[in-house]
């Protein structure tokens, strides 16, 4: 199939749906390249921002403190 057609149809794609192919897109380069990448050595594909229970206490914290800190 052509780009040409492909678009319309990923213009369509959610949020969400546009990184995922994009992360996909990605790895195939890489793949096809004969790189890979440094920290995806030994890690699933199905490995993703919303498994990341680091970022989350990250991002909690961030907010705790943003509703403590006085703005003016």
């Amino acid at each position: 199939m052509p780009l040409t057609e492909l678009v319309p149809h990923l213009k369509e794609l959610s949020y969400s749906d546009k990184l995922l192919l994009l992360h996909f897109l990605i790895a195939e380069l890489l793949k096809e390249s004969g790189l890979v990448p440094l920290d995806t050595k030994g890690k699933t594909a199905s490995q993703g921002l919303h498994d990341s229970f680091e970022a989350a206490a990250v991002l909690a914290k961030a907010l705790a403190e943003e509703k403590v800190a006085p703005h003016g």
